[in-house]
């Protein structure tokens, strides 16, 4: 739980942004990262595709290295995949449930 004190910085802090960035505020209130939907779901497919390029190289050239190293890139690429899982739905309100 806040003080009233840090509370009243808070709201200077959230005041000072949206007048100096009303963007980067909006933003941050929506939840969204200020990079962008876009950039991360790009980020996550391009790694999908290095991932699977290199174990395909790799099994190819019979090279356990890059098999190795794209399978640990796949692991990072479905975690990625796992973090941003509800991207097309909308946030919910936190703390407005049952109880």
């Amino acid at each position: 739980m806040l003080s009233h004190h840090e509370r009243q910085e808070l709201e200077r802090i959230q005041q000072w942004f949206e007048h100096d960035d009303p963007d980067l505020a909006r933003q941050l209130g929506e939840g969204e990262s200020p990079g962008g939907v876009l950039r991360s779901r790009v980020l996550r497919y391009v790694t999908d595709a290095l991932a699977l390029g290199l174990i395909v190289l790799g099994a190819m050239t019979l090279n356990f290295g890059l098999i190795f190293f794209g399978a640990v890139l796949l692991a990072v690429a479905a975690c990625l995949h796992v973090a941003h899982w509800g991207d097309a739905q909308p946030p919910t309100a936190r703390g407005t449930g049952p109880g």
